[in-house]
């Protein structure tokens, strides 16, 4: 995780917090500052949650401090018509989950859409560093909520050429994007950013799938390093075909009743049944004709 993206967040979080203090209150309830109790069941998750994968071991070991010194620290959570959202808190609050609790204790904030974005990439970063993948897929799903990229960039202070590195992900194939989700740290935003600039001048089709495949069982062994992943697709790509060994003609004798009645001949372009005139009725040859039809038209 990037040290100046993670300064960067954190400066937006203040400035957030700032501007809530700031901003006038409703009398009857003082969002930003309520501290109150909430029912786990009246809590949903919060759609901009950048964390792919909450491995039970970390949850459990989270639940057990948790019953043994108390939450040390409240979610935080925003009003959602008569429910709440998430803000910041998801692996305290499956942590509760786990600990068989009915109500966990929670800060009320008011906080639009883009702030709920950052804020949770924030309480991410301060507890566990994100994997660049995660970090591409959160942008990614708070771009809607900016009029364009460039004003993305800028609402979070980010260069936006760094911020293109994450968005890169989007580019991959299908086949890889599904083995990030599993696996978000097996590929850095650079390496992610190298390899779409392959693929937009490269053939997609079975030779790139196989290329692709290979470079992935490598990384996920150690034998390759990220940073080294497009390159070593290339020269897989540009690496000379094994020739083919010329198909041997292959001949076969047909028989009936113990007679030879023709031949099936199998070579490297070429497969051909050869029979005598007489060997089949008119009949017979017919329903030999109407099953070979029949055997291409499967295949096509």
């Amino acid at each position: 995780m990037s040290k100046n993206l993670k300064a960067m967040l954190a400066r937006k979080l203040a400035e957030n917090n700032q501007r809530h203090r700031e901003s006038p209150q409703e009398a009857e309830f003082d969002e930003g500052r309520q501290h109150v109790r909430l029912e786990l069941g009246l809590i949903d998750p919060n759609p901009y949650q950048p964390r792919r994968s909450f491995p039970l071991e970390e949850l459990n070991a989270l639940a057990s401090s948790i019953a043994e010194a108390g939450l040390l620290q409240p979610i935080s959570v925003r009003r959602h018509g008569n429910r709440y959202q998430l803000i910041a808190g998801e692996r305290r609050l499956r942590a509760h989950e786990l600990l068989g609790k009915s109500s966990i204790e929670a800060i009320v904030v008011a906080s639009g859409d883009a702030d709920m974005a950052v804020l949770a990439l924030v309480e991410n970063i301060d507890r566990q560093d994100l994997a660049d993948y995660e970090i591409g897929q959160a942008l990614r799903r708070i771009e809607n909520l900016f009029p364009s990229k460039k004003k993305l960039a800028e609402s979070l202070g980010m260069n936006r050429e760094d911020m293109y590195r994450y968005f890169a992900f989007e580019a991959l194939p299908a086949r890889l994007r599904d083995r990030l989700e599993h696996a978000p740290r097996l590929m850095s935003r650079a390496a992610a950013s190298e390899l779409k600039r392959l693929l937009d001048h490269v053939d997609h089709g079975p030779a790139l799938d196989a290329a692709l495949d290979r470079a992935w069982i490598a990384l996920e062994q150690g034998e390759l390093e990220q940073g080294k992943f497009a390159a070593y697709v290339q020269r897989l790509l540009q690496a000379p075909a094994e020739p083919h060994a010329p198909v041997a003609r292959l001949s076969t004798k047909l028989a009936r009743a113990g007679k030879a009645v023709g031949t099936f001949t199998r070579d490297e372009k070429h497969l051909s049944i050869k029979l005598k005139a007489n060997a089949l009725s008119e009949d017979e040859a017919a329903r030999l004709e109407q099953f070979l039809q029949a055997l291409l038209a499967e295949k096509a």
